[in-house]
């Protein structure tokens, strides 16, 4: 077993949890130290803040690359900063006296390799029994974008201004049947495309940019197009899903399943989510609404969201999301692999009031607004992806010009904060600043970096605002 400064960081919660690891391990703090014959199980004891010791180990006897871990500990993180500190001990190479695996050791093992063969086993199942649907979607798929490059094609040909005639309903019914195939991008872009030709004929000041935002979608429509035919074939060729392509798995309608998730390292244990902004916008057609909460994982330091598109029918049979204002504690959290800001989901959670500590760790996750702008230009340039990217900022003050605000970072750059024209009205929440008390100075503002068209600049638009003690949202 070969493990390198590296190595434990990628398996550690978190860089502090790591730097804890160490520090225990550089204190000399096991009272033993023991492993196996073949140099693949390590455990000891390790004296704490509890009167006993905590009884850990690390155990690579399933896998090399995926230990499984255990501490008697009552710590949030996983691994915890104890099994850190015997990776530590371990690579600085420290004597480690050899026996048999106590019990405690082997029981985990157990469970471990009892829950990995179960999940094996359903996945192998899931496979096979889907296998025939599996490629009649496939076919129902290839035909339906074959009708929708028609389309496209027919659209491009006439020109934006001639969907009238086009018949917006022609638009809408390819729409349907793209749903139908479970083509969502697909579907979405045909649906965005009705909706600005009627916002173009009903405000005519705003003609411009709703032409703007149809050629985008279109070329988004191509792309899915280009890309999605090879896909698909491929996907039809194989027995098996393809995980290489994860953006357009999602695009054409591909379901993550959570056992699939945890065999290619998908997933995060013992994750803690703080809620930054949580939203509610409905369609225009009245027909349903999505539900859209943006955390952040004080493990790793990064944004996540969850995500959940509803009927409107729906009301009465099933529940609904809402604002959550305390710390989560996720046991195991699923995660797509799409990024920026991955959708996650959860089984089963608990929670807690959040602490000074949780919020000085969320405001430790803040970044400069040149370190943001750096991640989100490729991201926005990407058609496939949205047309928006979370960020996390560090605030050093807020200004005016005009009407507009103006956010300062604490290394003296500057961003436009501007409510996104192309996001629905009821998230609109760039003018509610002025109820926040000047408490934007050592906080962080959370919100969604955008390209704006018409200032050509980029700008944010503004959803929360993270201080030392509370966060103020300004959505919801």
């Amino acid at each position: 077993m070969q493990i390198t400064e590296q190595w434990i960081l990628a398996h550690a919660p978190s860089p502090a949890v790591a730097e804890d690891g160490r520090a225990i391990s550089e204190a000399e703090r096991f009272l033993t130290r023991r492993r196996d014959l073949d140099a693949l199980t390590f455990w000891g004891e390790c004296a704490g803040s509890a009167r006993n010791p905590y009884y850990v180990s690390v155990d690579c006897t399933l896998s090399e690359k995926e230990p499984v871990y255990s501490c008697s500990c009552p710590s949030r993180h996983f691994p915890c900063k104890h099994t850190l500190a015997l990776l530590y001990d371990i690579l600085a190479e420290k004597p480690f006296d050899i026996e048999n695996p106590p019990g405690y050791v082997l029981r985990a093992r157990t469970r471990e390799a009892q829950e990995r063969r179960l999940a094996a086993a359903r996945l192998e199942k899931a496979r096979r029994s889907d296998a025939t649907a599996r490629q009649k979607k496939l076919e129902r798929q290839l035909e339906a974008l074959g009708k929708a490059e028609r389309l496209s094609d027919e659209l491009l040909r006439c020109g934006l201004t001639a969907i009238p005639s086009l018949s917006a309903r022609k638009l809408e019914r390819m729409a349907a049947e793209l749903g139908s195939c479970e083509l969502p991008a697909a579907r979405e872009v045909f649906e965005r495309i009705v909706l600005l030709d009627r916002r173009c004929r009903q405000d005519a000041a705003q003609a411009a940019r709703c032409r703007r935002e149809m050629l985008r979608a279109l070329r988004k429509l191509r792309q899915l197009l280009v890309k999605g035919r090879p896909f698909l074939r491929e996907l039809l060729s194989s027995e098996s899903y393809s995980l290489e392509e994860p953006l357009l798995f999602e695009a054409f309608g591909g379901v993550w399943n959570n056992d699939e998730l945890r065999e290619i390292g998908s997933c995060r244990k013992n994750a803690l989510l703080l809620q930054l902004s949580f939203d509610v916008t409905r369609d225009e057609d009245g027909r349903g609404y999505t539900e859209r909460g943006f955390w952040l994982e004080l493990n790793r330091g990064e944004l996540v969201r969850t995500e959940g598109r509803r009927a409107a029918r729906s009301l009465d049979y099933a529940g609904t999301d809402d604002s959550c204002f305390l710390l989560t504690e996720v046991p195991l959290l699923y995660e797509s692999p799409v990024a920026p800001c991955p959708r996650v989901w959860w089984d089963e959670a608990a929670t807690v009031e959040p602490s000074e500590k949780d919020f000085a760790a969320a405001l430790g996750c803040a970044v400069s607004i040149a370190a943001a702008m750096e991640r989100a230009r490729p991201r926005l340039r990407e058609p496939l992806l949205p047309d928006e990217v979370p960020a996390l900022l560090r605030a050093g003050s807020l200004g005016r010009n005009g009407d507009d605000f103006i956010l300062e970072d604490t290394e003296g750059a500057r961003l436009l904060l501007r409510d996104n024209p192309n996001a629905p009205g009821e998230l609109a929440s760039a003018q509610r600043l002025e109820e926040l008390p000047q408490a934007a100075e050592g906080g962080a503002l959370f919100g969604q970096l955008y390209y704006d068209e018409d200032t050509r600049q980029f700008c944010l638009h503004p959803y929360a605002l993270v201080t030392a003690e509370q966060i103020f949202r300004l959505q919801y």
